[in-house]
């Protein structure tokens, strides 16, 4: 019984500071650092700016290993949340409209974040990302927050 009064006097004092659990907001926790893997050891901050706006910055790294080249790349801005996640759009400074060359030529960078069911961070680089990163590395991939990394 003194455990279930700790939990609801735990998430009175979390509401009534502002501070938003993930059974509130029916999400995960989205602000802080989250880490993982998939085209690369990708890390991503969060910061919450206001509303379900947030300031980003996402980086991915493949190590140099015997002797075969690595890979690195990073971008940040800003970007609009749900409670289910949101893409996240850089214009590519280097663009020319009318160009033949759509490897290299796209807009804007694309990177779709899905927050999913069992509280990881999900993203999917969709286009127009190859400038910020090379080759051999991405920004898709399974992330954790750092609260649950260990």
């Amino acid at each position: 019984m003194r455990l279930i009064a700790l939990i609801a006097a735990s998430a009175t004092l979390l509401s009534a500071t502002g501070i938003a659990t993930a059974k509130d907001k029916g999400s995960p926790v989205r602000e802080g650092s989250y880490y993982g893997s998939g085209e690369g050891d990708l890390t991503v901050n969060l910061k919450h700016i206001e509303n379900d706006v947030f300031a980003i910055t996402m980086e991915t790294l493949v190590p140099m290993d015997d002797n075969m080249p690595g890979c690195a790349g990073g971008i940040d801005g800003e970007v609009i949340l749900s409670a289910t996640g949101g893409n996240f759009f850089v214009e590519n400074e280097d663009y020319v409209a009318g160009s033949d060359n759509r490897l290299m030529n796209e807009r804007y960078c694309e990177v779709e974040l899905v927050f999913d069911a069992d509280g990881f961070l999900v993203i999917t680089e969709k286009d127009g990302c190859l400038a910020y990163h090379g080759a051999a590395c991405g920004f898709s991939g399974t992330l954790v927050h750092e609260s649950a990394a260990g």
